[in-house]
């Protein structure tokens, strides 16, 4: 019995370092590469851009969450929004990944705050969580569903920078122009940022998420399932349990900055709401500014936990 199972071991081990060396490292969604299970814990480098999400300042003082902090398709099962919203604190971020399992990516993810929700024992946990996030390629999607609960979505990223060492980006979604096989990316931004250093970005320094826990803020992600969807790229896989996770970001080249957030000629803009039902904001999130401050933290180091999995 012993040695049925250490050869079991010796197989999976082999079949699995098989489809590594397989796997594709410079991903596109035109790859042809199969999209392969890359199981936690992730390491990932790559540079960070986030701004905060305040009480009054993109947390809401009365009333709930905007519809645009969930996506088109997770709106359609209440299993995907459950919890009850409690706020406190949240953040937007964009990341440029460079290494990471599954290739180079690019990522725009939505913390709007914390939510109460059932935890593996049953009681009640309040816990921050992903609502809403993009990434670039189909093999990021597919695993962050799979892995975490993360309930990823495909979006085009175009990136622009300036002589003074600033960063703009537009995001343009495949899932906000109605469409459910999410084929192609909405003619109009759902999301765009200019990010501009202070003092031309010299003045850098050391910078953790480990100092949140030193203020008491626990970062860890609770996650409830994930609805699967029919995209033509096989990646809205859907899941059965709660999941959390533990995730890590710290760099050395930490910059302050400003982060503009002008929505001008954004998706939804003249009516109001996108095809999906998006509100549109001047500023993107409701009682956001034009101008907010924000941090980029360049040469970081991302890491996410294995997770732990509980019934729901």
């Amino acid at each position: 019995m012993h040695f049925t199972r250490c050869l079991s071991h010796i197989v999976t081990t082999l079949l699995y370092a098989i489809q590594i060396s397989n796997a594709c490292t410079i991903c596109t969604n035109e790859s042809p590469e199969p999209i392969m299970y890359s199981p936690a814990p992730w390491t990932l480098k790559g540079t960070i851009y986030s701004f905060f999400l305040l009480p009054g300042v993109g947390i809401p003082l009365f009333g709930d969450l905007p519809v645009k902090a969930f996506p088109p398709l997770e709106r359609q099962y209440p299993e995907a929004m459950a919890g009850t919203y409690k706020g406190f604190l949240g953040m937007i971020q964009v990341i440029r990944y460079t290494e990471s399992p599954v290739g180079p990516y690019d990522e725009l993810l939505i913390v709007p705050g914390f939510f109460t929700y059932p935890g593996p024992d049953g009681s009640n946990i309040t816990n921050v969580r992903v609502s809403r996030i993009y990434v670039s390629q189909k093999y990021t999607a597919w695993n962050g569903r799979e892995n975490w609960n993360i309930p990823k979505h495909i979006a085009r990223f175009d990136w622009t920078t300036d002589a003074g060492g600033g960063e703009s980006v537009k995001i343009y979604p495949f899932d906000t122009s109605g469409d459910s096989s999410e084929s192609g990316p909405s003619e109009k931004p759902f999301f765009q940022m200019s990010f501009s250093p202070l003092l031309h970005g010299i003045v850098q320094i050391p910078f953790s998420t480990h100092l949140y826990g030193l203020l008491g803020v626990n970062v860890t992600l609770v996650q409830p399932p994930v609805p699967q969807g029919q995209d033509v790229y096989g990646a809205m896989v859907g899941t059965q349990t709660a999941k959390s996770v533990v995730p890590g970001q710290s760099s050395d080249k930490t910059t302050a900055g400003t982060i503009n957030l002008s929505q001008a000629g954004g998706d939804g803009e003249e009516t109001g709401f996108n095809a999906v039902g998006d509100e549109y904001y001047p500023n993107f999130w409701p009682g956001l500014l034009s101008t907010n401050v924000g941090l980029r933290m360049e040469d970081a180091t991302i890491t996410f936990s294995e997770p732990v999995v509980w019934s729901v």
